[in-house]
């Protein structure tokens, strides 16, 4: 590849991340899992410490779940491209997100606020001239939580 193609490439990869982002924030279940290679994995290790990556469907299952009633703010920063193929790529994006869930929520954690910062961790294949991820892993340098507030008896 020569360095327009790859910088094609990174621009493309940019773009798809920040529908990546922009999906999750307004609840587009379908447009994110469009984003997605069918064998994909992903990798919240935060919520999923002990096991490993897990399958695209399962993932946005989880994901549409905990996310359903919550407000969220996601943030990608200094991305870190790799062309490795004309249809391959890595990259590593710095990440800061903000989730807001409403008193009573029902998400699986009993979490009312949370804020981290990490690292987005990412493979991509190019198909059918379209850039899709093919793995993703989160990892988080800081967290922080606030649970639900108590009711009052």
């Amino acid at each position: 590849m020569d360095d327009i193609a790859r910088l094609v490439a990174a621009e493309q990869i940019k773009d798809l991340k920040a529908r990546y982002f922009r999906f999750v924030d307004t609840k587009d279940w379908a447009g994110l899992r469009s984003l997605f290679c069918d064998h994909a994995t992903l990798h919240y290790t935060d919520a999923n410490p002990d096991n490993g990556p897990e399958p695209v469907d399962k993932a946005m299952a989880f994901i549409g779940h905990t996310l359903a009633d919550a407000t969220t703010i996601h943030h990608g920063h200094m991305p870190e491209i790799e062309i490795l193929t004309p249809d391959t790529a890595r990259a590593v994006w710095a990440m800061e997100d903000r989730v807001f869930w409403p008193e009573g929520s029902r998400n699986p954690y009993g979490l009312y606020q949370m804020q981290g910062w990490g690292h987005y961790h990412e493979t991509y294949e190019r198909h059918g001239g379209q850039w899709l991820i093919a793995t993703l892993k989160l990892t988080r340098l800081r967290r922080l939580i606030e649970l639900q507030p108590a009711r009052a008896l």
